[in-house]
């Protein structure tokens, strides 16, 4: 950024700052996560000092003294490598050696990120910082060589009275101001910039939008109140999911929604998300035909359930008090729907009278339909029997009519043993239907 004859101290950093300024910022513009990782900072800062190189006295050309000799006898400072053509040919030349690297090394990344993924980002980052350089230098009253071998050099602005001179107090104000826009560049690098602007706005709508955006565990800081008793609420909360257009949040173990809405279990004005690494690890569970009991000790201490269960028929739940207004439990016909519910929450499910008093008089109806099938069996065997008579007696005794008679009431008799039987296996299929066993499939969030 300044002339030869007079370089600063302050030149390598206030170029480093600014191409670590640019970087960040484009690299997020992009959307290209991990911007702040070190390596990345390190071949942007490298990147915005290398066109000096032409400069024996600056920093890199006292580490690559021939080079820089060579350059400045040869072409001078501000031209080959201030131009179009010098940031082509280096970020050509970077990209090659980072690329030969890692294929003869075998580098591999330790930071939880695809070498090739760390690669591209490292080329990106030295040509802007490279890039970066050039701009800056516009700024000078010498400007750079843009379109070299072209003779014109490009300055910002036009008129000379407004650059700046090489080495003047200035500069130190300057290298301030880059630095400080540095060190803002940081958490916009690492959120990007949509996550940065929807922090600022700290709105639940703009939570709303960053949460579908995330694919790890999500929390909130939130200030607020309640919304029935008015009372103040705040605090850290895990998001859990949006639902027409409010959060639904896990907070002090219950399970509310979050909006600016009055009518969301907790209104608030004033919500930041806050970004994990942390996965969001969910199990499937399918069961068929098993009871409560083994059904709770599969449910993890801590984990949400979120599924269908299919009840015993014409089972009613009475469901315990929820904390808001969002229900982690609701029963539709013969299906119990669970969305984030506790195991307490579960354990506290009751049945209510009716499901009972049924059972009850189930197993009433069975001992009567037992009995009346044994009744029916010994007046069948009465009749049979006849009534002390021998088979030949009772052809000698009885008339014809008296035998036909007989006859017809031993089939109705027949008849009514069938039926009462079906009745008996119908209400024994009713009963087992009723039994507390449950089948279904859900999801656990631990």
């Amino acid at each position: 950024m300044f002339e030869e004859k007079n370089t600063s101290i302050m030149l390598a950093p206030t170029h480093s700052v600014f191409g670590i300024f640019l970087t960040l910022i484009i690299l997020a513009f992009f959307g290209v996560e991990w911007g702040l990782h070190w390596t990345i900072i390190l071949f942007a800062a490298l990147g915005a000092i290398v066109p000096d190189i032409d400069h024996q006295k600056s920093v890199v050309g006292k580490i690559f003294s021939p080079a820089a000799k060579a350059l400045e006898s040869r072409y001078g400072h501000r031209t080959v490598t201030h131009s179009f053509l010098g940031w082509a040919v280096a970020s050509v030349i970077f990209a090659v050696l980072v690329i030969s690297a890692v294929l003869i090394f075998g580098l591999v990344s330790n930071f939880g990120i695809r070498i090739l993924d760390l690669v591209l980002r490292w080329i990106a980052a030295f040509s802007i910082g490279y890039f970066s350089h050039l701009v800056l230098d516009m700024f000078n009253k010498r400007g750079s060589m843009m379109f070299w071998p072209d003779p014109g050099r490009d300055v910002i602005p036009r008129n000379p009275k407004f650059r700046l001179e090489s080495g003047a107090p200035i500069e130190v104000l300057i290298f301030f101001i880059l630095f400080a826009l540095m060190v803002l560049a940081f958490p916009i690098s690492k959120y990007g910039l949509a996550s940065s602007l929807r922090w600022l706005l700290a709105t639940p709508g703009s939570a709303i939008e960053e949460f579908k955006t995330m694919k790890n565990r999500t929390y909130l800081e939130f200030k607020g109140v309640m919304g029935e008793t008015r009372q103040e609420a705040g605090g850290k909360a895990e998001i859990l999911d949006v639902s027409s257009r409010r959060l639904v949040i896990l907070f002090n173990g219950g399970v509310y929604t979050l909006s600016d809405e009055l009518s969301a279990d907790i209104t608030a004005s004033h919500v930041r998300t806050e970004k994990t690494r942390v996965p969001i690890k969910t199990e499937r569970r399918e069961f068929k035909d098993e009871s409560r009991e083994h059904l709770l000790s599969q449910i993890p201490k801590g984990a949400l359930v979120s599924g269908t269960v299919r009840l015993p028929e014409d089972m009613q739940i009475v469901f315990p008090p929820f904390p808001g207004s969002y229900k982690t439990m609701e029963q539709k016909g013969s299906d119990l729907i669970l969305s984030f519910a506790s195991k307490d929450q579960i354990e506290k499910l009751a049945l209510n009278e009716y499901f009972d008093l049924q059972n009850r008089k189930d197993r009433a109806d069975l001992i009567s339909l037992y009995a009346r099938s044994d009744k029916i069996r010994a007046q069948i065997k009465e009749i049979e029997s006849g009534k002390g008579l021998t088979p030949l007696g009772k052809q000698l005794m009885q008339s014809k009519e008296e035998a036909e008679k007989e006859r017809v009431q031993l089939a109705e008799l027949g008849s009514q043993l069938n039926e009462n039987s079906v009745k008996i296996d119908e209400l024994k299929a009713k009963m087992r239907a009723r039994k507390f066993v449950f089948s279904g499939e859900v999801y656990l969030r631990q």
